[in-house]
């Protein structure tokens, strides 16, 4: 069961890993990259549909990664197809655009899954990156992860060049892991 003091642990650890995001951005993407963390939300697979932001039956261009090491995690970048693009035409020359917007997605989730990681005492890697194009539910309910699985939403505005985007990044944490990382 986790607590509230477990809940804003998860929270404090998604928004300095988001920071951690910003950084590597600004360095890899725009030099004005930054991203502002607007909402952190921990929630259960099962809730998720009532409780978090999921573009209802919208397609959304995603990115889904695995991460591996002491605390296995799947992960989700979601965002409106037209604000991806959008995002990822902010720097100029880009010659493969699904590439390079599979590269940002998996920026953001990595700093904030690694974040966790290590508040955790954990050690996270990204294990593969991949592009997706469906609802958020459908990829997330597709991983076939248990309901009880905790869900860290974390809801951003992605700021570069003169574009303000809205995107979301759903860690899925599995519950036994989580609760026995936070016990010890």
């Amino acid at each position: 069961m986790l607590t509230e003091e477990h809940l804003n642990s998860l929270a404090g650890w998604a928004a300095s890993g988001a920071e951690a995001s910003a950084s590597v951005l600004r360095e890899t993407h725009t030099e004005d990259s930054g991203l502002e963390v607007r909402d952190i939300r921990v929630t259960t697979l099962s809730d998720l549909p009532d409780q978090a932001p999921c573009f209802e039956g919208e397609c959304v261009a995603g990115v889904a990664s695995r991460f591996e090491g002491g605390l296995c995690a799947s992960a989700l970048l979601a965002m409106d197809p037209e604000d991806a693009l959008a995002w990822v035409r902010s720097k100029p020359g880009v010659a493969d655009p699904l590439e390079a917007f599979v590269r940002l997605g998996e920026t953001v989730q990595s700093g904030i899954a690694i974040e966790i990681g290590a508040g955790l005492g954990l050690e996270m890697r990204t294990e593969n990156s991949e592009l997706r194009e469906e609802s958020v539910p459908l990829i997330l309910f597709g991983t076939h992860a248990p309901s009880d699985t905790v869900v860290v939403v974390v809801s951003l505005l992605v700021a570069s060049g003169d574009e303000v985007l809205p995107v979301h990044v759903y860690l899925m944490i599995e519950p036994k892991l989580l609760g026995t990382a936070l016990a010890a």
